[in-house]
């Protein structure tokens, strides 16, 4: 059924009125260390949490690997096989990606030939460490992996001179940190001054491989590198810790809010989503009837379909076929990364009112200036209203008369009569200033 743009643009109008890095790797204790491993599971089943990480995260340091990879596991929001008759609550261990992705990193390129020959739980502890990383990157922005591998790159820095070595095979190899020659360079140059006969080798196959100008930047880093400041130099004092806890807290109760306010959009705009998304939610009636719902279980599923972590009865779960506050966001967008133009205006819009995300006005401009290049008319209103009143929040725009008038004018053009009184008085406006 064809739908009235006319009143389409009026549904879609009511959206705009309306821890620290680990300071030594490889300290191999003298005594195995599965039965402070075992202590950490054994607080963790009786709900001491706090307890079972500071365990895991002392022992981990102490070249413990299946206390590294357990820490991946506790981060990531996985269910542990080793206490599968416990799960944390998310208020006591929230998901944390970038604490994860180290974690499982540290531990599926744990180095076994400084110590004694690995057990059987070992080795696999490795393994399936190594196969949780792309899961993990996945989900991840590229900043928080960027995060994640900072970490990693400290952890083997603040270690021993062959650390340094290793650190730098990774770089080479683009294993567990991004590829870059450079800084591979830079990593056998200080292993190789500290004595270490392979980051030696390392370096003279690697060298003739790079030009001047790459070769002079890693040893002009190399000379100026410092070994990162142990913890106790570098921690956050308790009225830091308490203070951005605070404002973690008020962040939550904010975005808490601006997730309320995602139950006005229109079944219609969502149907449209579903659609552009291949979904197949049928008539596009603003009505949430067996098609939508249909496409809104196959959207659920979808999220979680690539998640090894959960078993298939925790994402039938998921599969409700009513969208969540969070999961209308995602679905949104998807569509406008999609291409779709009015989930791009839709989107645009939950950043300049701070629906279901924290307000930005740059990527407000960035979604509706999408939709505008579709010729929707409605998005270059928008943008006329954004641009004569300016933003708040995040990177705010600051009104601006000329691109106010030109995206008004466009909404004109193209048939959205609002744009016809918000073009007048905007002239009106400007013409007064000038007096």
């Amino acid at each position: 059924m064809k739908r009235d743009p006319i009143k389409l643009a009026g549904k879609a109008r009511r959206l705009l009125g309306g821890m620290a890095a680990a300071s030594v790797l490889a300290i191999a204790a003298m005594t195995p260390a599965h039965a402070t491993y075992e202590s950490g599971l054994e607080a963790y089943k009786n709900g001491q949490y706090s307890q079972a990480l500071d365990t895991w995260r002392r022992f981990a340091v102490a070249g413990d690997i299946r206390s590294k990879k357990i820490l991946g596991d506790v981060y990531s929001g996985a269910p542990l096989e080793a206490a599968s008759s416990a799960t944390a609550p998310l208020e006591a261990i929230p998901v944390d990606n970038v604490q994860s992705l180290m974690w499982y990193t540290l531990a599926a390129y744990h180095d076994f030939s400084a110590y004694q020959q690995p057990t059987a739980e070992e080795v696999n502890a490795q393994i399936l460490a190594e196969q949780r990383l792309t899961d993990i990157r996945f989900r991840m922005s590229s900043g928080d992996v960027k995060k994640a591998e900072g970490l990693v790159a400290q952890t083997f820095e603040a270690g021993s001179a062959y650390d340094l070595y290793r650190l730098g095979d990774m770089y080479q190899k683009g294993a567990g940190v991004s590829k870059d020659n450079t800084k591979a360079l830079k990593m056998y140059a200080l292993a190789k001054e500290r004595g270490v006969g392979e980051a030696s080798a390392a370096y003279e196959v690697l060298e003739p491989l790079m030009n001047p100008k790459e070769i002079k930047v890693a040893l002009e880093k190399a000379a100026d590198w410092q070994p990162p400041l142990p913890p106790e130099h570098t921690g956050k004092t308790r009225q830091q810790e308490e203070l951005e806890r605070l404002k973690k807290e008020l962040e939550e109760i904010k975005m808490a809010d601006a997730l309320e306010a995602v139950s006005d959009i229109d079944v219609e705009l969502i149907q449209r989503a579903l659609n552009a998304l291949g979904l197949r939610a049928g008539t596009v009636d603003n009505k949430l009837g067996p098609s939508t719902r249909a496409a809104i279980r196959r959207f659920q599923y979808s999220t979680v379909a690539r998640d090894t972590s959960m078993t298939e009865d925790e994402k039938q779960s998921v599969v409700t076929g009513v969208l969540t506050p969070r999961q209308t966001v995602e679905l949104f967008a998807d569509a406008a990364r999609a291409n779709h133009p009015m989930s791009q205006y839709v989107y645009g819009i939950m950043f300049v009112r701070g629906i279901g995300v924290e307000q930005d006005g740059q990527l407000a401009a960035k979604w509706l200036e999408s939709a505008a290049e579709q010729n929707l008319a409605i998005a270059h209103y928008a943008l006329g209203v954004v641009y004569r009143d300016g933003t708040t929040g995040l990177n705010e725009i600051t009104p601006d008369e000329r691109k106010s008038a030109y995206h008004l004018a466009r909404a004109s053009a193209l048939g959205y009569k609002p744009a016809n009184d918000a073009l007048r008085r905007l002239s009106f406006e400007y013409t007064r200033d000038v007096q």
